[in-house]
């Protein structure tokens, strides 16, 4: 793609093995060229002299409606 800046969700999701090397080689080709890779996953992907950002597994959040009539303990 003629894009320098890619934002990729979960591209390797749905991917066999081969299919993930391919991947992890066209965006190597990509960085190679210059270009900038962002890739939110839960899959490991290869990337040389990746920065990664880990977040924690889940931010704390305000209860909502739906989360109070699923607890059987609120009547």
């Amino acid at each position: 793609m003629d894009r320098p800046i890619w934002l990729l969700d979960e591209p390797s999701v749905a991917l066999d093995d081969e299919g993930v090397k391919l991947l992890e080689f066209i965006i190597a080709d990509h960085r190679k060229k210059g270009g900038i890779v962002f890739v939110a996953t839960h899959l490991p992907i290869k990337m040389e002299d990746a920065t990664y950002l880990r977040l924690p597994p889940r931010f704390p959040r305000r209860m909502t409606f739906v989360d109070m009539l699923d607890r059987a303990d609120i009547e």
